[in-house]
């Protein structure tokens, strides 16, 4: 006899109904609604402009130490450490501006209308028009820290060329005291200011020269960036104006077919 139980079994297991596993459903992130998108936009636009509040504020500290001309009195330090602030301060706006833009156009078409999509588009180029005047103010500051730094190097080249090399001396012999004779059996030259201490004169002035020549180094490396950076703005902020004149046809554009239909209305009326 044929033993015939597995398949049985089979098909018995054929005969289960297959239960389906249930699909799990990736919950998705609820889309901002328009004033929700709004409040953040005004949020990070509020935050950008206190930014070039306080950048501008710094700025006005800058210029007044910068034209501070005493050259025995420069505030290097301060304005070392200002410049690198300031600068700083202009590279974390512009990033924040970019990401400002970013939002706005990826949120374009969940606009409420067209006037809340043109008034975003205006809020970021008037920021963008004030970076870029700001951006500019500190590169004319930074020329004018490089010109005060290359006359006060003149000035100082001057100075130092009607400084005499050798050391100093009477042009007459000193006498020298009742019995006591030189070793040559006269007077000597007797210098007013040693070797040694001439020498310790001209150390510091050639750090004062290294220094200077890095301060004109470095103002001009930060001019260089900043062109382009200001470049950089000049361009979005043209791009900008388009979208903003896009946005004024296309809010005219209805307007003006409703006129013209408003006044066919009018001209048929009064012929009757």
């Amino acid at each position: 006899m044929t033993d015939r139980t597995h398949e049985f079994r089979t098909l018995c297991q054929n005969q289960i109904p297959v239960v389906a596993q249930p699909v799990k459903v990736r919950k998705q992130k609820p889309a901002l609604s328009a004033l929700q998108q709004q409040v953040q936009f005004n949020a990070s636009a509020s935050d950008v402009s206190k930014e070039v509040n306080k950048v501008s504020q710094r700025l006005q500290q800058l210029t007044l130490l910068v034209r501070q001309t005493n050259m025995f009195n420069d505030p290097t330090s301060q304005i070392n450490e200002l410049t690198q602030l300031v600068k700083q301060d202009i590279t974390l706006i512009h990033t924040k501006l970019d990401d400002l833009e970013m939002f706005q156009r990826s949120h374009h078409a969940d606009y409420s209308s067209q006037h809340a999509a043109k008034h975003s588009d205006a809020i970021v180029t008037q920021m963008k028009s004030t970076l870029m005047s700001t951006t500019k103010g500190f590169k004319d500051i930074l020329q004018v820290r490089q010109d005060n730094l290359q006359h006060q190097h003149d000035r100082k080249s001057q100075y130092g060329r009607a400084t005499p090399s050798v050391p100093l001396a009477f042009s007459a012999p000193l006498p020298r005291p009742v019995g006591v004779e030189g070793e040559g059996g006269g007077s000597e030259h007797v210098p007013l200011i040693s070797a040694q201490s001439q020498q310790q004169f001209v150390v510091p002035e050639q750090g004062y020269a290294d220094s200077r020549a890095e301060a004109v180094s470095n103002i001009q490396s930060h001019i260089v960036e900043l062109g382009e950076l200001f470049q950089r703005l000049s361009v979005m902020i043209s791009a900008q104006g388009d979208s903003v004149r896009m946005y004024d046809r296309c809010m005219h554009a209805p307007m003006t077919w409703h006129a013209h239909r408003l006044c066919i209305y009018l001209l048929t009326c009064r012929d009757l």
